[in-house]
């Protein structure tokens, strides 16, 4: 039985955010227990979320609020009063009222976006066998203006807007997303060794993350995991399921089980290895564990055939298609012959992921590929959805690729049928330079933000030196020499007007804005430095499209050979 009287139980007085400015500041000695404390025997209860969008003159007033509430400004400029004081708002501000509060918000001639959040707390007053008694609590350990962190503030508050508008806020889910929030708001303890991002949003899911990442082939306790995050195991359980959709036990079972999978797909390691690689000692448990888990046994998985793919490498997008295997989702550039479900990506390791999880368990892919580049954030951010084959980048060329990848996803044959296809390709192609434009030299290179750059066989020169054999510039060839195609040796930095060893009959020059191709020509033309190259001098110059020729993969390939193929049969002069 559980009673909620209608009487109030006042531990705390509300204060005015004029006296509790920056209060989360003002609790340095204060530490999580104080708020585990707080809230032990505490029932958090959601009344209401909504999330305000408008532009221009806005405002908003409670004379006495009636429940706890917390404001976020993710864009707001304006004024809040409170209990008569008045402070100035700027974008990213939020605050901690109590009930009884009187709070005016008054918005400028601005965007306008804020959720408000009202709840309310109750404290068990009386525990026995047969019922608990609880009254309401009118007090919080936190209030006045918060210092974030604001990202996952906006997170936690769309979310609990979203429940109001299902009609679901007195739910579990509800209850633990308010906890979550006042664990985020209560402010870190102070330490001298903290090191960076400790106070980064989330970071107790990061650093448990992490710890699994590195160690679910030995043996990992939920006790272990919840002493890490600073939370009792069952609350940290709870709150690991609201945020990857699966307890932490399952998602350690899902990295072991995607981690056998891709030692069954790319090792001839035995079974009895697969199972002491991902943590289990008796290879017959594993064996049955991974039955269930994919479905049949383990020594038939390679054999399975695995159709939806996911690739997080535009490159292998393209190859996939060649084979004929359109992926679920995939990072996409230049021309494809169908466009599958585009993911946000980062092109460079350095690059930030921003691709939510949600995308990938949507299209609940069989097979995750990947360059070796992008292979650690892959494993750090859906390293439990799918096994991730890594394909090198730099150890083979195009070619070894696509052998890689077709005996990956079982399609030999079909690779094996575009390299024939390609090769007749190639020689007709090949015949065709050699009658309308002879024995002739290319420089290939990039005008990118990153500096100028002549390529080698790879990459942008690929389509030249290796399909078509046209030579390279002295430099080039010299740097190739004694490597194997296409490996070893990319590209290298240039000055315009330094041009030794870097000679050509034609220059062909990719970049990233082909609208500004004709003024770019006529700049080239009219530059000492640009025209003491002899294909400048003799207006033998391309300019090419990047983001088209960036793509060093087979159906990309065979359009820039028909460009290629074009240009210099048909285009002598351009300059």
């Amino acid at each position: 039985m559980t009673t909620v009287p209608g009487t109030a139980h006042n531990s705390m007085t509300p204060q005015s955010l004029h006296e509790q400015t920056n209060s989360s500041q003002g609790k340095e000695s204060s530490t999580r227990a104080d708020l585990d404390t707080f809230l032990n025997d505490i029932l958090i209860e959601l009344h209401q979320a909504e999330h305000v969008t408008t532009h221009g003159k806005w405002c908003w007033q409670a004379s006495e609020l009636a429940h706890h509430t917390f404001i976020y400004m993710h864009k707001f400029t304006g004024q809040l009063i409170m209990n008569g004081t008045e402070s100035h708002v700027v974008r990213k501000s939020a605050c901690l009222c109590t009930p009884g509060t009187s709070i005016e918000l008054i918005g400028d001639d601005h965007e306008i976006e804020l959720y408000i959040i009202h709840f309310d707390l109750f404290r068990a007053t009386e525990k026995t066998e047969a019922k608990r008694i609880y009254e309401r609590e009118l007090g919080s350990p936190v209030t006045g203006w918060i210092q974030g962190p604001f990202y996952g503030i906006q997170r936690i508050a769309a979310q609990l807007t979203q429940l109001t508008n299902d009609g679901s806020q007195t739910g579990l889910k509800a209850q633990l997303l308010l906890t979550e929030l006042l664990h985020m708001l209560w402010p870190q303890e102070e330490q001298t060794d903290v090191v960076a991002g400790q106070d980064e949003p989330e970071q107790w899911l990061r650093s448990t993350l992490q710890y699994m990442r590195e160690n679910y082939m030995h043996e990992i306790k939920l006790e272990k995991l919840a002493e890490l995050a600073g939370m009792h195991p069952s609350y940290y359980s709870q709150l690991f399921k609201s945020r990857m959709q699966k307890n932490p036990i399952e998602y350690i079972t899902h990295l072991r089980m995607n981690r056998a999978k891709e030692l069954l797909l790319t090792s001839d390691l035995r079974i009895r290895d697969v199972a002491r690689e991902v943590g289990y000692r008796d290879e017959f448990y594993f064996s049955r564990r991974f039955r269930n888990h994919a479905g049949y046994a383990p020594t038939s998985y390679a054999k399975q055939v695995h159709r939806n793919i996911v690739s997080l490498s535009y490159p292998y997008t393209d190859h996939l298609m060649t084979l004929g295997i359109t992926p679920c989702a995939a990072q996409i550039q230049g021309h494809l012959p169908h466009m599958p479900r585009s993911l946000a990506l980062p092109f460079h390791a350095y690059e930030p992921w921003e691709q939510g999880r949600q995308a990938f368990l949507d299209v609940d892919p069989e097979l995750i590929l990947t360059k070796d580049n992008a292979a650690a954030k892959a494993m750090e951010h859906i390293g439990d959805v799918a096994p991730i084959i890594t394909i090198p980048w730099n150890q083979t060329d195009v070619f070894g690729h696509l052998h890689k990848i077709a005996s990956i996803v079982d399609r030999i044959q079909a690779a094996t049928d575009w390299m024939d296809r390609h090769e007749r390709k190639t020689e007709r192609a090949r015949k065709k330079i050699k009658e309308l434009a002879g024995d002739i030299t290319v420089a290939v290179g990039t005008l990118t933000p990153k500096g100028p750059r002549m390529y080698s066989h790879r990459n942008f020169g690929h389509v030249f030196y290796r399909t078509l054999q046209l030579a390279a510039p002295q430099r080039i060839q010299t740097e190739v020499a004694g490597k194997s195609p296409g490996v070893g040796f990319n590209w290298l930095s240039f000055t315009p007007g330094e041009w030794e060893g870097l000679e050509a009959d034609v220059l062909v020059l990719a970049i990233n804005s082909m609208h500004e191709k004709a003024t770019l020509l006529k700049e080239m033309a009219s530059n000492p430095l640009w025209n003491s190259h002899p294909a400048v001098k003799n207006g033998r110059v391309h300019l090419i499209d990047w983001n088209s020729w960036v793509v060093y993969a087979p159906y990309s390939i065979n359009i820039q050979l028909d460009e290629a193929l074009s240009m210099l049969t048909n285009k002598p002069s351009l300059l």
